[in-house]
């Protein structure tokens, strides 16, 4: 297909095409998703994918509210992440980042690994399919490696404080107020009290 016709796709398709791309059977892609399961596709030739616990992602951002998560995300790491409910985030990063990649807890794959991907427009949370909890907006924008290092260093952190005594109950206290307060609701907002509460978790871990 000429870059001309292709420029005409609407993007979704455009984004579909590519993301087959990986496999000589696109269509057994398009019947899992048209069935509403993920397509498993190769890992390692249009990016790798950084497995990330979802626990530290919460802690990271400071929600489990899925719509905090996504926009908190989508601001961090600056592209496509998948959301497997209940286990993992996947951030999609540039091919070759397994081959460097050091960090303890999170790990990549790369050439010879699969992943569930969500159909292009898959983008509302579900209980047990994977979603887009952050959706590809252009292929040739994947989510910077070192971002996802320093989210995973910093969810780390916070976990690992969280463990004792002041701490713990600080750290529990802003999830369940971010959770219930519709002014943090998001990932760029806070109120006073919220703003009072992480503040008292950041002295509690210091």
């Amino acid at each position: 297909m000429s870059d001309t016709t292709e420029s005409r796709l609407a993007p979704t398709a455009a984004i579909s095409r590519w993301l087959t791309s990986t496999t000589r059977h696109p269509e057994i892609a398009e019947q899992d998703w048209a069935a509403g399961r993920p397509a498993i596709l190769r890992t390692g030739i249009l990016y790798d994918a950084v497995r990330m616990p979802m626990e530290l992602v919460h802690a990271a951002v400071w929600s489990t509210v899925p719509a905090v998560v996504s926009g908190a995300l989508a601001e961090v790491l600056d592209g496509p992440v998948v959301c497997h409910p209940g286990q993992w985030y996947y951030a999609l990063v540039q091919p070759g980042t397994c081959e460097v990649w050091r960090d303890p807890v999170s790990v990549t794959r790369g050439r010879g690994g699969w992943l569930g991907i969500p159909r292009v427009d898959r983008t509302e949370p579900a209980p047990v399919d994977p979603y887009w909890a952050v959706p590809v907006e252009r292929i040739d924008r994947l989510c910077l490696p070192a971002a996802v290092a320093e989210l995973m260093r910093i969810g780390r952190e916070r976990s690992e404080g969280a463990g004792g005594g002041v701490h713990s109950a600080a750290y529990v206290a802003v999830l369940e107020h971010t959770e219930e307060c519709t002014a943090c609701a998001t990932a760029t907002s806070t109120c006073a009290v919220g703003a009072q509460l992480r503040k008292a978790e950041r002295e509690a871990r210091a």
